[in-house]
């Protein structure tokens, strides 16, 4: 049976204690405040970073992991292992997952297999995990891929916006339209669809918002008490928000199975302090 090494980048937003566990691999992104430079996760944590990221002006920047420093990691553990399985944030956020194909094309072709989940933070970084738990109990690296592909195709992924400042900062909103949004108090929700964010409604306050996800989930037919793996639900510094949606979602689907995550950095950068997210299947 081969050996599988797990290998995926910090955007995955893994708890510490569950990579250890799983002996996961984790590459991190970078976060530039200027010229300073903070490795995902490894130099800077989610608190320290979003309360940089509420006192200055401008909007941070980051860069993905280069084909590089894939193909020295990959070529590091093809020593000790038969095979690597890459599982990386959708490749219409980064360029890191066309690293990872660029890095196994100067490796080993036929050892990597490099995965788009086409989502983002801990909504993929579950399939992470089960990828690492499937390998360490030998199982291929066709049957682990297969479990991957399922996932891909029923995960779901809500979230809510504190506010519209850092959309506005990152291009993602016209700065008329998130001037008209604050004043009228709206949170977008939004969601994944084949890789990409896109807003599906908005309601006024962050509470009615944490609501009308909780209606969006009845409305589709999903039974979050009935689910393949615990409902994750995150948050970007705002615990106390999260707390209210988990009393939400339990008002409305009855006693549920959580998984709490911290929304990292570099995903952070985008949605901003306060983001409220689930994923669920």
């Amino acid at each position: 049976m081969s050996k599988i090494k797990i290998i995926t980048d910090s955007t995955s937003d893994i708890p510490r204690n569950i990579i250890e566990k799983y002996d996961i691999t984790v590459l991190p992104l970078t976060v530039l405040f200027g010229e300073e430079e903070y490795k995902d996760w490894v130099d800077i944590t989610p608190s320290d970073f979003f309360k940089r990221m509420r006192e200055t002006e401008k909007l941070p920047t980051t860069s993905m992991v280069t084909p590089n420093e894939f193909s020295k990691a990959y070529e590091t553990y093809l020593k000790e292992y038969d095979e690597i399985i890459s599982i990386h944030l959708s490749s219409n956020a980064s360029g890191t997952y066309n690293s990872a194909l660029l890095a196994k094309e100067m490796t080993n072709k036929d050892k990597i297999f490099v995965i788009d989940t086409k989502n983002y933070t801990y909504g993929y970084g579950q399939f992470v995990v089960e990828a690492a738990k499937m390998a360490s109990d030998e199982k291929s690296s066709s049957e682990i891929i297969e479990k991957l592909k399922y996932f891909n195709e029923n995960l779901k992924t809500l979230f809510v916006v504190d506010t519209l400042e850092y959309l506005k900062k990152g291009g993602r909103l016209s700065a008329t339209k998130a001037t008209i949004g604050t004043l009228l108090n709206l949170k977008p929700i939004l969601t994944v669809k084949e890789g990409k964010i896109i807003a599906i409604d908005k309601a006024r306050g962050f509470k009615k918002a944490l609501k009308r996800i909780a209606e969006i989930i009845q409305e589709e037919g999903s039974d979050l008490k009935d689910q393949i793996l615990k409902v994750k639900v995150g948050h970007a510094d705002n615990y106390e928000h999260l707390e209210i949606f988990k009393n939400v979602l339990e008002e409305n689907f009855g006693k549920c199975q959580f998984e709490e995550f911290e929304v990292g950095c570099v995903i952070g950068v985008y949605c901003g302090p306060g983001t409220v997210v689930i994923h669920y299947f």
